[in-house]
């Protein structure tokens, strides 16, 4: 009966769904942090600047990876940014984009927002212009007056050809 039991605690997994599923659980792990510490956070003015880190990872159906750095402005309601990001893909070949929009903000404790945008850039592997646009949703939490953290999702239409969604985390600093 013991003997029988081994090859399910010794057998060898796959690596790619434990790193889906670590990274699953990661983002799970942020949102409930996000939810739980939601009275302690600095709430947000009515005019805030940051800056913003983020980065995505690859998904299940695509190898696509975007990493951004830029500035979000949130003025009562309203918000816009401009980020400069480094796409990385496989199949579809590196670029460089400028990423452009704006978005109306949902001020509570943590910053809920819902925009479009555009992204304009370069593909120099394909040796190719990058024009794209994107609906966006995201959430903001601001831990201390000087920083916090990021949520959002974009989905890219035209972008390599084909709709791509993307998720990304992110840090922001205040200044």
């Amino acid at each position: 009966m013991i003997f029988s039991l081994r090859p399910t605690f010794f057998h060898r997994q796959d690596n790619s769904k434990n790193m889906r599923r670590l990274d699953t659980q990661l983002s799970t792990y942020i949102l409930l942090f996000i939810l739980m510490l939601y009275g302690v956070s600095a709430q947000a003015e009515s005019t805030k600047n940051y800056l913003r880190i983020e980065r995505s990872l690859p998904a299940e159906n695509n190898d696509l990876t975007v990493t951004s750095i830029g500035g979000l402005l949130f003025n009562n309601n309203a918000g816009s940014h401009v980020d400069l990001s480094y796409l990385e893909s496989d199949t579809s070949g590196n670029g460089l984009t400028l990423d452009i929009g704006g978005n109306y903000v949902f001020r509570w404790e943590v910053s809920l927002f819902a925009g479009i945008g555009v992204a304009l850039g370069y593909n120099w592997d394909n040796d190719d212009y990058i024009a794209s646009y994107y609906p966006e949703v995201g959430a903001v939490y601001e831990i201390t007056q000087k920083f916090g953290i990021t949520i959002s999702g974009k989905r890219y239409f035209n972008l390599y050809n084909k709709p791509e969604n993307i998720i990304k985390l992110g840090l922001l600093f205040s200044y």
